[in-house]
């Protein structure tokens, strides 16, 4: 399936546009409705995969999870279908970038990267209050919507390989992965999803803090050489400190903390869930970071960070994530396919055997 779809429609509803992008497994399209209304953005598996049970799987766990959440934070689904060809979802149009192409090209001042950061854990707290799991949290599945009064949104992306654990709510949890497998991305993952052991909600913080972590300074907290030197930074080197590692950055302590508590080695350090490192991150208070020589706000009572218009206006990029659920970026580190067994020191000497072990690419 590629730019052939041009002027084709699908299931009767939707005429294909134009190509928005396309991935190692899927496509995203412009699209209009027959039926009237804005231009939508149509995400559909290339052939080969649409009869694929595992890849259609995931593509059905997105459409499912994004219908369920409603939410400024979350990108929303217009609609989902089959069609002989396989499945589709349909999802509103943005113009904007993704976050890690917005942060590389702009280079934005520290108060707007914590804002969309901010944006990002409060889409995040979302979804777990409603019992989802993201677990491929990553600045490339966050997308960075400018709207026509010139203000910005963050929206997250890509529910490929949610997890859903509210069972009266989404039913019996179906299993999609064969135990031992590890999904995601190295640069975000968590230690624990890093060697394959069981992830909840915890595991999202983790993620998300090497999200905020990268907002505010243009890099991951960890930067192996090898992939596996990034897995074993993970599990045991302690999180850099942002002023060292971004030049000119000044914040508050109480910023570097929430980070240092979101990014703990063990579960049980870190913040329960998004929606408790969203308080966390609302009590600090403002400015939260800024470049070195601006002037700084004394702290005072913490406030709510509120959209600033993007002042320079990037170039223009729709909506078009065309990575099918669960496929990896093109911009950040494949997923690894490694076996090995690994024994490291996590605060105390925790022997982890991996053996057999696989990142699936």
């Amino acid at each position: 399936m590629a730019s052939d779809l041009v002027g084709q429609v699908i299931d009767g509803r939707y005429r294909i546009v134009s190509e928005l992008g396309a991935g190692g497994v899927g496509a995203v399209y412009r699209a209009e409705q027959l039926a009237g209304g804005p231009l939508v953005a149509l995400k559909m598996l290339h052939d080969e995969y649409g009869t694929d049970a595992e890849s259609r799987e995931r593509f059905q766990r997105e459409a499912r999870a994004l219908n369920g959440l409603q939410h400024p934070n979350i990108v929303g689904v217009v609609d989902f279908g089959m069609t002989p060809e396989g499945p589709y979802l349909v999802m509103e149009l943005l113009d904007g970038m993704p976050f890690d192409a917005f942060l590389e090209k702009h280079e934005p001042e520290p108060a707007l990267a914590l804002e969309l950061a901010r944006q990002v854990v409060a889409g995040l707290a979302y979804a777990h209050a409603q019992g989802v799991l993201h677990r491929d949290m990553k600045t490339e599945n966050v997308f960075i919507a400018r709207f026509a009064d010139g203000t910005f949104h963050a929206k997250i992306l890509d529910f490929g390989l949610a997890k859903f654990v509210d069972d009266e709510r989404w039913g019996p949890a179906q299993k999609l992965t064969m135990t031992g497998a590890v999904f995601g991305t190295p640069a975000y993952m968590s230690p624990e999803q890093g060697t394959g052991q069981r992830v909840d909600m915890r595991s999202d913080v983790y993620s998300t803090g090497v999200v905020l972590f990268e907002a505010l300074t243009g890099l991951w907290p960890f930067m192996g050489e090898e992939r596996m030197d990034m897995l074993r930074m993970h599990l045991t080197t302690p999180v850099p400190k942002l002023i060292d590692s971004k030049e000119g950055l000044e914040v508050r302590p109480e910023l570097q903390t929430v980070i240092e508590r979101a990014m703990a080695k063990l579960p049980e350090q870190r913040f329960a869930n998004a929606g408790e490192m969203l308080v966390a991150m609302d009590a600090v208070p403002r400015p939260g970071a800024w470049r070195r020589g601006a002037p700084a706000a004394r702290p005072g009572q913490p406030q709510p960070y509120a959209p600033q218009p993007f002042g320079q206006q990037p170039e223009s990029m729709s909506y078009a994530r065309a990575q099918s659920s669960g496929s990896g970026g093109s911009s950040g580190p494949p997923w690894l396919v490694i076996g090995v067994g690994v024994a490291v020191l996590v605060g105390i000497v925790v022997a982890i055997a991996a053996v057999g072990l696989f990142f699936v690419f």
